[in-house]
């Protein structure tokens, strides 16, 4: 019986030196200093905003004949998404390049036979010529030397004087031809027939609607059979690019900013879900009212709940900069003291632990780089 309660006595001894020993020593583990890298993460409040839902709207009124997209489809760049009635308008089309075809033909006919058979005659005209001028010239120093008589001589003068007039009036039709002539008046049909050619082009084309980029269709605003007015909205599109988001983050934050920076969105409505994004620009410009500085981040990941305007939050990752965050003498915030205005840390000497004030800069909300302590020192963490 005595032995049981000396065993008994013994355990109340040693439970009340433990007891002791634990409330004399703070809690949790000691921290060495040491130089380290640390993960700065800036925090801000986002939102989606590009690409931007387009309406877009009917260029020409009419009857709907044909909707070939449908809400969700994804469709590349010209795709036709709605068809307005166009006979009309391929009608005056069709009539404008039959009479285009038909000026173009004149033009290619007039350019391979008229000017060719006019250069014919000239040329006929100018051999005509040089051949009465040289007879004339022969038969006027025949009569000089009385050989001939004088109507022979007159009578050549009046054959190079039909010469001559035969070449001054084909030239002359030559010169008319290139200048005002036909020529001239069907170059000036055919361009204005080709403008006429435009015109029902681009009344056709206006009674297409087509996707004007890459892009998901996001609502049909009309159905088959329905009459549309000019202007009307008849289907939105979504671009189909990367989501990019718009945050505004606290000024002092800029020297942990760039490009390229990896980034976690997480969206309110999605709260369990992570979404990989990078910082795509930062702005260089302050809004002074507010003391901060814009950002855009773009997502890295194909997640479909995302939508245009949709809220969250953003955790960056910091770039690491020396003697700010990295290579540093950081330690935890939870080891620091704040009393009596100031800041200590309980720094362990030998068996003993004597409170020193601490000179430090804060790292973010977790962390601080200490100043005042050398590597090594061992900081224990306060009850």
């Amino acid at each position: 019986m005595k032995k049981r309660i000396i065993l008994i006595a013994l355990a109340i001894a040693l439970l009340a030196i433990l007891s002791a020993f634990l409330l004399r020593r703070p809690a949790g583990e000691d921290f060495v200093l040491k130089r380290i890298d640390v993960d700065y993460s800036i925090l801000a409040s986002c939102v989606v905003s590009f690409p931007k839902p387009y309406d877009m709207v009917a260029k020409a009124g009419g009857d709907v004949v044909a909707i070939p997209a449908s809400e969700g489809l994804r469709v590349k760049k010209g795709t036709l998404l709605v068809q307005i009635d166009d006979f009309g308008e391929r009608q005056n089309l069709a009539i404008a390049l039959s009479n285009y075809e038909g000026v173009k033909l004149k033009m290619v006919n007039a350019r391979e036979e008229v000017y060719p058979r006019l250069r014919e005659q000239l040329n006929d005209a100018s051999a005509s010529l040089d051949e009465a001028r040289s007879h004339a010239e022969r038969i006027g120093s025949l009569y000089q030397a009385g050989a001939v008589s004088k109507v022979e001589w007159e009578r050549a003068g009046t054959a190079l004087d039909t010469a001559q007039a035969r070449f001054n009036q084909v030239q002359l039709q030559i010169d008319s031809y290139k200048r005002s002539g036909a020529s001239a008046e069907l170059i000036n049909q055919l361009n204005a027939l080709s403008a006429q050619v435009e015109l029902a082009r681009r009344a056709v084309a206006d009674k297409r609607v087509v996707a004007p980029y890459d892009a998901t269709v996001v609502d049909l605003a009309v159905q088959r059979g329905e009459a549309v007015a000019t202007g009307e909205r008849v289907v939105t599109v979504l671009e189909r690019k990367p989501w990019v988001l718009e945050a505004n983050v606290d000024q002092k934050e800029l020297n942990f900013l760039e490009t390229r920076l990896p980034a976690v969105i997480v969206f309110d409505a999605f709260p369990s879900e992570k979404v990989k994004a990078v910082v795509s620009l930062v702005c260089s410009v302050i809004d002074l009212d507010k003391g901060t500085c814009g950002l855009r981040l773009q997502v890295e990941e194909e997640r479909p709940f995302i939508k245009h305007g949709m809220t969250g939050s953003v955790a960056i990752r910091g770039k690491r900069r020396a003697g700010v965050n990295a290579g540093v003498l950081a330690l935890p915030a939870r080891y620091v003291l704040r009393e009596d205005g100031g800041s200590y840390v309980l720094l362990r000497r030998g068996r003993g632990i004597e409170k020193t004030a601490l000179e430090f800069t804060a790292i973010g909300e977790k962390w601080v780089s200490v100043r005042n302590l050398p590597e090594g020192a061992r900081i224990a963490l306060p009850e």
